[in-house]
């Protein structure tokens, strides 16, 4: 098609400058894509897989939220490169002033507070950034605690991230072809990928794996890529699905990609982790640096047992002293324990950075095999010491008895009525200041003040009075109300009698008292000191409402043993992470733990854990959300479908409350498991094949556009007019024969008016003295006629092939 003597197809533009660019950083070769365009289309992509990737990590965070990182980044960099039109100080200044606004901009829109981005609030930002990502190895991932620290620093992290891969891709290198510093832009995009992988894994891995190996190609080689791609095309593609075979066979293994953490703990200094078991109630002082302080081989997640504090001495919880009956454990099981064999399971303890006199198992240890170092009974029963230590590098296998008793056994079950555990309902009651008794106010003789009582509490409904003993006086009286009432632990006793009141059996009493600690009561390993004059624990109770595993531990063996369930805490670790890789749950310093053991006539001790889920011990297990209520008249109360408790979960069934959550630790490699035991999905597949057919998309008609622009850029007005005609009568299915001129194109679709008009004015353009381009109308009249005969199809295509555009 052609006017006479011109034709209607421009031909090859005439300036081979890349748009966009001040020429001396892009060489006029012929690419298929500038550099700084396709470094924001890889940019655009790469980066959207990162940032969903890494919204992961924050449980609740959405996807789309994510994707404004990307926005944040791309539009920083695009006003990196627009600076290219300026010179000298002008563009450094334009630069510099482009990437704070970007850092301002991803900052918002990460979801962090807008007031950090204030200049009055920087150093909060930076200080908040700084602390939440110490604490984020401590912390269970996804993250959903009440910290907002944590939250933060994974927020801002992940928009900081894109936005400096931004930046280290389209800065401008004066005196260079190429821009920026694409490799490190990918380290830093391949970071946010790989991060959220190793910490949390994922079931779609080969998936990930063949996406991230074509992406990174392109983000490297799209830039390089000639005006007619052909073979380097193709060569892309496979490059990219040949990177993608080992990266997905590797991220197939569910097992972190590189394991850092163990990498750096084996290179690293072999000082080691010392734990004191003793409870003070004051901040937590304690290692939490991630450590791994040991392994341990158990077909099931237990708690991993140090030491029982079995003797409240009116302060805290501590050990009872060693004992020749120590020994024996007759005392730790029920007589007929030997007939759930499967409450007896075999571990095999591995010590990796820790150094222990007491050795680490679970519930009631009843025998150790195949130790390392010499192991010998602690004195205490169902525990054992170590003379030498526990150090890196020794093992052994434990032989524990852990209960597990379903809750409908346990309804009805009676707690330290045949008397096994009377120490374990004892109770030394201090008095409050001002309030000591004389020996003669006791009916002895002799000087100085009694100032504590050892109360004796009665199981669980037994009628028989409680007694509180003055060992200093060597007496004794049943008035133990009145005694209580003088005691640091008076508002104590008040309420474990309210409580007791409501039950009609031990496990009832039980679930009063921890439903009791789950309101109002916040996580802190910095609590609010309580009062002066106020024991810890009550003060706990009552005044602060504030701290952590010991203080919730503490006040439930307390409450318990004044309602007359015999009680103890127990220290250990809780269970840690699961690794496939490594077939063992790894157990970190930040799994450090205190929980509660009741005593069960029927079944024996059965774990208890009343501290909220924000602790960072990672894998806590739950004893009492799933067991049946107990409504103020003491019966059962209806679950939420209505059923009068008559249905327990299978956490429940399992005794100590094992629900099942083999929550991941995110520096052991473990796959995530749910309650039920499937693996965690992650972003479900569909997710990722849609996202990438939109990026494809996308990328595609970025790529169009660019190449038609740079195929009509020098062009002028009239020669792109007919440019457009050949390419709408092309798309319209309507294509006219080399060396057809305007003259006859009219006859072809002289159906309309305007669309004659539109032809001519055409003509008028390219040989008028002052042309006037088509009006809007001859535009219609046009589109109109390239449609017609053809259809519904016919419009759509005559819609694509030549747009609405302002006009006369």
């Amino acid at each position: 098609m052609s006017t006479a003597p011109y034709p209607a197809h421009g031909g090859k533009p005439r300036s081979q400058a890349n748009w966009g660019s001040s020429g001396k950083d892009e060489p006029a070769d012929g690419r298929l894509v500038p550099v700084w365009a396709a470094r924001l289309i890889g940019l655009a992509a790469l980066g959207s897989l990162g940032a969903l990737e890494w919204q992961r990590q924050m449980a609740g965070y959405s996807g789309g939220r994510a994707l404004l990182w990307v926005v944040a980044a791309l539009v920083a960099g695009g006003a990196v490169v627009a600076c290219d039109r300026l010179t000298g100080a002008r563009r450094t200044g334009a630069v510099l002033g482009a990437a704070f606004g970007g850092v301002v901009l991803a900052t918002l829109l990460s979801g962090a507070p807008a007031r950090l981005v204030l200049p009055v609030h920087w150093g909060e930002l930076v200080s908040t950034v700084v602390e939440g990502i110490r604490s984020t190895g401590t912390v269970r991932l996804p993250y959903d605690g009440i910290q907002p620290g944590p939250r933060i620093a994974l927020e801002v992290l992940g928009a900081w991230l894109l936005l400096a891969a931004a930046l280290f891709a389209l800065w401008p290198r004066a005196g260079r072809e190429a821009r920026g510093f694409p490799f490190i832009a990918l380290a830093l995009l391949l970071v946010l990928v790989v991060s959220p992988v190793v910490a949390l894994g994922g079931a779609t891995s080969a998936l990930l794996g063949v996406v991230l190996a074509g992406l990174c190609m392109a983000f490297l080689w799209l830039e390089r890529l000639p005006l007619r791609p052909g073979l380097g095309l193709a060569a892309l593609v496979g490059v990219a699905l040949a990177g993608a075979l080992p990266l997905a066979a590797t991220a197939d293994r569910g097992a972190p990609w590189f394991d850092y953490k163990a990498f750096s703990e084996a290179i690293g200094p072999n000082d080691p982790v010392n734990f004191r078991w003793n409870q003070t109630y004051g901040p937590v002082d304690w290692p939490r640096d991630g450590n791994e302080v040991m392994r341990v081989k158990s077909p099931k997640p237990l708690y991993w047992k140090a030491q029982n504090l079995e003797r409240f001495d009116g302060r805290e919880w501590v050990a009872r002293s060693p004992d020749a009956t120590g020994e024996r454990t007759d005392a730790e099981v029920p007589e007929d324990w030997r007939n759930r064999p499967a409450w007896t399971n075999t571990i095999q303890v591995e010590i990796r950075r820790m150094r222990s006199p007491d050795l680490i198992a679970a519930g009631t240890t009843m025998a150790v095999r195949d130790a390392s170092r010499t192991v010998v009974p602690s004195g205490r029963p169902g525990t054992y010491r170590v003379p030498g230590d526990l150090r890196r590098g020794d093992s052994y296998s434990a032989t524990v008895h852990v209960p597990e008793p379903p809750a409908a056994a346990l309804a009805e079950a009676t707690s330290g009525a045949r008397g096994q555990q009377a120490d374990d309902l004892l109770v030394t009651a201090p008095f409050r200041r001002g309030r000591s008794l004389s020996r003669h106010q006791v009916g002895r003789g002799g000087h100085g003040r009694i100032r504590y009582a050892v109360i004796h509490f009665r199981p669980f409904g037994d009628q028989r009075d409680a007694y509180a003993e003055y060992p200093q006086a060597n007496t004794s009286s049943f008035d133990v109300a009145k005694v209580m009432r003088r005691s640091q632990y008076a508002r104590t006793y008040r309420l474990a009698m309210r409580l007791r009141r409501r039950a009609k059996t031990p496990l009832q009493y039980v679930l009063a008292v921890n439903r009791y600690l789950q309101q109002g009561f916040t996580y802190s390993e910095r609590p609010t000191p309580v009062p002066a004059g106020r024991a810890p624990l009550d003060g706990f109770l009552f005044d602060t409402k504030e701290g952590y595993c010991q203080h919730f531990s503490g006040a439930m063996a307390l409450l318990l043993r004044m309602g007359g369930v015999a009680a103890r805490v127990a220290t250990g670790f809780s269970p840690g992470g699961y690794s496939t890789r490594y077939k063992a749950w790894i157990v970190r310093d930040t799994d450090a733990h205190a929980w509660v053991e009741a005593w069960y006539d029927s079944a024996g001790w059965v774990t208890y854990d009343p501290t909220p889920s924000t602790t960072p011990a990672r894998s806590q297990i739950f004893a009492l959300q799933d067991l049946p209520q107990v409504t103020d008249n003491g019966g059962p109360a209806a679950d939420a479908a209505g059923a009068g408790g008559g249905t327990v979960s299978d956490a429940a069934r399992r005794g100590p409350g094992v629900r099942a959550d083999l929550l991941h630790d995110p520096l052991a490699g473990a796959t995530t498991r749910t309650p039920a035991g499937a693996i965690e999905q992650g972003t479900p597949w569909w997710q990722w094949a849609l996202g990438g057919v939109v990026v494809l998309l996308l990328a595609g008609a970025a790529v169009l556009a660019l190449v038609r622009r740079r195929q009509l850029r020098g062009l002028t007005g009239s020669e792109r007019a007919l440019v457009e005609l050949e390419a709408a009568l092309r798309r319209a299915g309507r294509p006219q024969p080399t060396g057809t001129t305007l003259r006859q194109l009219e006859r072809v679709l002289g159906t309309s008016p305007d669309a004659v008009g539109y032809l001519r004015a055409l003509s008028a353009a390219r040989y008028g003295p002052s042309p006037a381009p088509p009006t809007r109308a001859q535009r219609r009249g046009l589109r109109r006629a390239l449609a017609s005969g053809l259809g519904v199809r016919g419009v759509v295509r005559a819609w694509w092939a030549l747009p609405p555009q302002r006009g006369r």
